[in-house]
């Protein structure tokens, strides 16, 4: 039996080199799932670590890693990696836009450099716009993007370490180090999807065979969905024999034919935090946000405190801004996921769309599926295909109706007759209201026509003699 759903073995994401999970979990009214990332993956901690060990030891793992001795970052290197960071984040918010996903990124304020760009963010999407960006992400051109610029990056050194013997710490600095220059050399392959971002890979050696085996493992894994979401939701498939059943029960029979594991065993992490009221503290002192009680927070924080006050304010560890502030936000109850690779996502995110009986179809102007939302039946998905500027619902109802307009001789027939009289209410020759009654009756004379109750030729009659006292040509 396999592994998990997408029958694939991750050996890239940075979770199993030791490195910290992500999370996940549903909002309470179930409409969004929400993915946050570790803040672990930030150059000052890989400095710190650096710094940390022997000079002899770290020069060994560093020449093995980026084929130098050293690994320092000037002032202009932490600048250049913020801006990288930050033409990232544009270019993903310019994704979720076309999934219509909730972006809350790198908090306000952080002045830490990152190696992966999406680190400590949150990332909201309605259930299955996940599942759907990865499946869709052109992971060809951004391999081929790598590839181009692999040759003239790659390390020239022969160094090589033997990563098993070396202690715990030592390892973690070769990960941290291979993290880095995974992330810089293949940050196109990276990027081009949600998931590749929020679950960074790391490439021991930065290899072209590395490279091309991780592109492979992604192509698998999109291969394999693309399977799955067509035996579960798929109308067409086997040309709608099994559209009786539900999408649990495809789903099921779909697992027991490829012998896929019928239970996704979850980790859930229960927790009571006030972080997310400490971050809004922050956020208000700093001058990032407004809030209703961001005058009393400033107030207090330049104030004396009573020495009796704070005494009992030290006995929790609250400060008296921060007393302020969570008496009004209170602490959060979560209960999270841990999520450790790009298949337990897609595979939480599949199993919320069963729960809550959500469907999928395949659009039928871009070919691509997408989720059905509530009870509004449709055949064209939201989403704006590339070099469009509008979304398939748009544009198809744009060419049903010139469709419809060039099948339906009787409408442009009475456009025809609709602008002359129009003219003609413009120069006073008909009164406003003749014409509002005659456009009622028009309407209804062109559907009798579209109908076949009445023939052309007598709803163009009716229509040239509508207002008898126009002369004829």
């Amino acid at each position: 039996m396999s592994g998990n759903l997408l029958q694939t073995e991750d050996k890239y994401s940075a979770v199993s080199f030791g490195f910290a999970p992500n999370r996940w979990y549903m909002t309470d009214d179930e409409k969004s799932c929400v993915l946050s990332v570790n803040d672990e993956y930030n150059y000052s901690k890989l400095l710190e670590l650096f710094n940390a060990i022997d000079a002899d030891k770290r020069e060994a793992i560093a020449l093995a890693v980026t084929g130098k001795k050293e690994f320092a970052l000037s002032d202009g290197e932490i600048a250049q990696i913020k801006q990288d960071t930050a033409d990232t984040l544009a270019r993903l918010r310019a994704v979720t836009q076309k999934i219509n996903s909730a972006f809350d990124f790198l908090p306000l304020g952080d002045s830490r450099a990152y190696i992966s760009p999406m680190n400590t963010s949150s990332v909201f999407f309605s259930p299955g716009e996940g599942i759907l960006n990865f499946l869709y992400a052109d992971f060809d051109s951004a391999y081929n993007e790598c590839l181009n610029r692999s040759k003239k990056d790659l390390p020239t050194n022969e160094a090589s370490l033997d990563i098993s013997s070396l202690p715990e710490e030592e390892k973690k600095l070769y990960y941290y180090l291979a993290l880095t220059e995974t992330q810089k050399r293949f940050k196109p392959l990276i990027d081009a999807s949600l998931f590749t971002a929020e679950f960074p890979p790391i490439l021991l050696h930065c290899s072209e065979q590395e490279l091309t085996d991780y592109y492979q493992y992604l192509k698998e894994i999109q291969s394999n969905l693309l399977n799955l979401i067509e035996a579960t939701f798929d109308e067409n498939f086997c040309d709608g024999f099994f559209n009786h059943l539900t999408h649990k029960t495809r789903f099921s029979g779909y697992c027991r034919k490829l012998g896929l594991p019928a239970e996704q065993k979850r980790t859930i992490v229960h927790s009571i935090s006030i972080i997310d009221a400490e971050h809004q503290i922050e956020n208000v002192l700093d001058g990032y946000i407004d809030s209703d009680f961001d005058l009393n927070i400033k107030m207090a924080a330049v104030s004396e405190v009573d020495s009796s006050i704070q005494k009992n304010l030290d006995k929790l560890g609250f400060t008296m801004p921060e007393m302020i502030a969570l008496s009004v936000m209170q602490a959060d109850e979560y209960e999270t996921c841990i999520c450790e690779s790009i298949e337990q996502q897609i595979e939480f995110e599949l199993i919320q769309l069963l729960k809550s009986d959500t469907g999928m179809r395949k659009c039928k102007r871009c070919g691509k599926y997408f989720i059905m939302k509530g009870n509004y039946d449709t055949n064209y998905c939201d989403r704006i295909a590339e070099g469009e500027t509008r979304n398939c619902q748009d544009l198809a109802a744009q060419e049903n109706y010139k469709k419809k307009m060039a099948d339906n001789a009787a409408i442009p027939l009475y456009q025809k007759y609709y602008k002359r009289y129009a003219a003609r209410v413009r120069v006073r020759q008909i009164k406003e209201p003749d014409f509002k009654k005659w456009k009622y009756q028009a309407m209804t004379k062109r559907d009798e026509c579209s109908d076949g109750k009445i023939t052309l030729a007598d709803f163009e009659e009716w229509l040239e003699a509508s207002f008898p006292n126009r002369k004829k040509k």
